[in-house]
């Protein structure tokens, strides 16, 4: 059953001010990532390698649909159609440039305004979610944490990259699930849901994972009758339909299926070699290094692609112990966060406290996942899916923290759930004496935890 407060609770309409309106959170949340983009100039990329930085791949390829040269290039060279990358971030960051120009701080600023306008717009969906999880004192606490904790507004504010979009999709697809679950979804619910998906499918690929999964608990939530399974087959066909024209595309470009984006044996293999100890080598990617992007022009990305898959499954062959310790490690970085050479301070190497930050959270959302299975929380079994399902794929190649981005709201989330029911605990120590609560004592008259 469900552990909300406000669960017993008769439904009376209340009058709620803006300031303590969502709206009001997701307009600060708004200005604060403005804030940081104004004051901290985040929008001066640095010029290094002709603005590398101002979007790596994506930007190359972006500025290449820009100068009328079309979706390719996604390095310094000029390497014809690519599919390396799916096209919706391209495709907007390209906007931007014809706008404002190709590699400009004007361009930074409006992209990286458009990154922080869907920051910010999480808040709204991780409110909603908790709300409709939790109830309405975790959803406002969820809420203002997302909008205020300098962590995420790291993303929208400094990366050009579709990372905050994909986590706004994400967790919108996360409340389209739970809205359709508790009640008879129609066949417009169905095909919105789908189309969704299929957004989501070509922002970022790797999130597909989670497409079944989310039909699954709506299935197991309404039942396996004729009209649900029908509802589940409409929403796969419209997801089908928004992805076909791009892989339409990459057939005739490339005569070959595709499904979205190619770069996929090309991760692989920068993590599964004998030079990478299992995390990403920099020597051997098109993006980094000299000899690799004109082997990259050369064989072009087909051939190059392909190279690289027979490469990693000759790896997996030859050294299976050694993937399986790598994929071990990978796993531990995921959640830890890989090692920096940049983290000092007056020579003091600071990689251990970047660990422990990174896996604290993960240990508290993970605690608050417990705690949420434990108390019988309706929607406990689907955000475990988020947070056991979802890495699974990238603890085969490099473990980036921006690839942990899209399910943080999801932590956050838990962690937030977790602190809160903390108040209510009584610690109870020997001889006697009794400290209520890690944050105050329970309410009078209700019964303590121990």
């Amino acid at each position: 059953m469900a552990d909300r407060d406000e669960k017993t609770l008769p439904a009376v309409p209340v009058r709620q001010s803006f300031g303590h309106s969502i709206a009001f959170i997701v307009l600060a949340a708004f200005l604060f990532r403005l804030a940081v983009i104004t004051l901290g100039h985040t929008y001066r990329i640095t010029p290094r390698r002709d603005h590398f930085q101002f979007g790596w791949e994506m930007g190359r390829i972006a500025r290449s649909i820009a100068t009328g040269h079309g979706f390719g290039s996604p390095t310094d060279l000029d390497t014809g159609p690519s599919a390396w990358a799916p096209p919706v971030y391209p495709y907007i960051l390209a906007g931007v440039f014809k706008l404002f120009g190709v590699y400009t701080a004007a361009s930074a600023f409006v992209i990286l305004t458009f990154n922080s306008l869907f920051g910010a717009l999480t808040c709204l969906t991780i409110y909603a979610i908790a709300q409709s999880i939790y109830g309405n004192a975790v959803a406002q606490a969820v809420a203002w944490t997302w909008a205020v904790f300098p962590y995420v507004i790291y993303w929208p504010t400094r990366v050009v990259w579709e990372t905050s979009f994909t986590t706004f999709l994400l967790s919108l697809a996360l409340l389209l699930t739970l809205r359709i679950s508790d009640r008879l979804p129609s066949h417009r619910a169905w095909i919105l849901f789908g189309a969704l998906w299929g957004l989501i499918l070509l922002t970022n690929t790797a999130l597909v994972s989670m497409f079944p999964f989310c039909l699954l608990w709506i299935l197991y939530r309404r039942g396996l009758t004729r009209k649900q399974v029908l509802g589940a087959i409409l929403s796969v066909l419209m997801a089908v339909v928004i992805v076909s024209p791009w892989i339409v595309r990459n057939y005739v470009v490339f005569g070959k299926f595709i499904f979205v984006r190619d770069n996929l044996p090309l991760e692989l293999h920068m993590a599964n070699n004998h030079e990478s100890s299992g995390l990403w080598t920099r020597n051997e990617h098109p993006g980094n290094d000299d000899a690799a992007m004109h082997e990259f022009q050369r064989l072009g990305e087909i051939q190059f692609m392909e190279n690289k898959r027979e490469e990693f499954q000759q790896f997996v062959r030859n050294h299976p112990g050694e993937f399986v310790w790598f994929t071990v490690k990978r796993a531990f970085y995921f959640w830890a966060a890989p090692p920096s050479l940049t983290i000092t301070s007056n020579g003091y190497d600071l990689g251990f406290a970047r660990h422990a930050g990174f896996l604290l959270g993960a240990v508290l959302a993970f605690a608050g996942l417990w705690l949420t299975v434990r108390n019988r929380i309706c929607g406990a079994l689907l955000l475990a899916c988020f947070l056991l399902v979802y890495p699974l794929p990238y603890y085969m190649v490099q473990p980036f923290p921006r690839y942990k981005a899209p399910i943080e709201p999801e932590m956050i989330l838990l962690i937030v759930y977790l602190l809160w029911k903390a108040k209510h605990v009584r610690l109870r120590f020997p001889f006697g004496r009794e400290i209520p609560g890690l944050a105050k004592a329970a309410r009078p008259g209700a019964p303590a935890s121990t």
